[in-house]
């Protein structure tokens, strides 16, 4: 504690804060905010910094961008006196260093992000969305689905939500998510178990760009009949 003259503390409000501890010291830090006012104080004092952060929207990415003109003047950050409150008259000079290198990071973080953004602003492509499929029913009538199949740069996301419709009493059977290319070459995504009475939520992926995928299937894992299928 700070009151004992225990130090390791004084630095931890801002990460803890900013979600940046690692589980094992933030739970050791919120067992130590149970024993010290001083630190449950200085969290109050930093609690709404992330909500600050949280302001940062499209507006103020086209105002730093316009900065980066020659002739424009920088633009003025309405949170600063703001942020610059949080830390005037602390007393604390190792604390108050830390918190400075740990905002620091998440503004220039920030700064990255909004950068990157003004940048594909011109230059990405459309933005993908998935498509939410119901699949037909091939080889059983005890199971419904819907498929989700997401483009990604690196290939395809897909994930499934299936009722498992058979009675209570009946056995678990083993199914797997399976991929059909238009080139016929089947992967197997994973394998579930369906419960009767249940949902399960199955999710996969593949290197496979989503336009060259033909088909997606669940089948039985033992025998690889093919029991519900959406052809894409």
């Amino acid at each position: 504690m700070r009151v004992n003259g225990d130090d390791r503390y004084a630095i931890w409000d801002a990460a803890y804060v900013l979600g940046s501890l690692s589980a094992a010291d933030r739970g050791e830090f919120e067992t130590h905010l149970t024993q010290c006012p001083a630190c449950r104080q200085a969290i109050d004092d930093v609690a709404g910094i992330p909500a600050l952060l949280a302001e940062f929207d499209f507006r103020t990415s086209a105002a730093i961008n316009e900065s980066r003109h020659p002739s424009a003047k920088p633009p003025a950050s309405p949170q600063l006196p703001s942020v610059l409150g949080v830390t005037r008259g602390r007393r604390n000079r190792s604390r108050l260093t830390a918190w400075t290198a740990v905002a620091a990071s998440v503004f220039l973080a920030v700064a990255v992000l909004l950068g990157i953004h003004g940048y594909f602003a011109y230059s990405s492509p459309p933005k993908m969305t998935a498509s939410n499929l119901p699949m037909s029913q091939v080889g059983t009538t005890l199971l419904t689905s819907r498929v989700w199949v997401t483009p990604e740069r690196w290939g395809t996301l897909i994930t499934m939500r299936s009722d498992c419709l058979a009675p209570l009493d009946a056995p678990h059977d083993r199914l797997a998510m399976v991929v059909v290319g238009r080139d016929g070459r089947q992967t197997q995504l994973g394998t579930w178990v369906a419960e009767p009475g249940h949902t399960a939520t199955p999710t996969g992926s593949v290197a496979t760009p989503a336009t060259e995928i033909a088909a997606v299937q669940i089948v039985a894992a033992d025998s690889g009949k093919v029991l519900l299928e959406r052809s894409l």
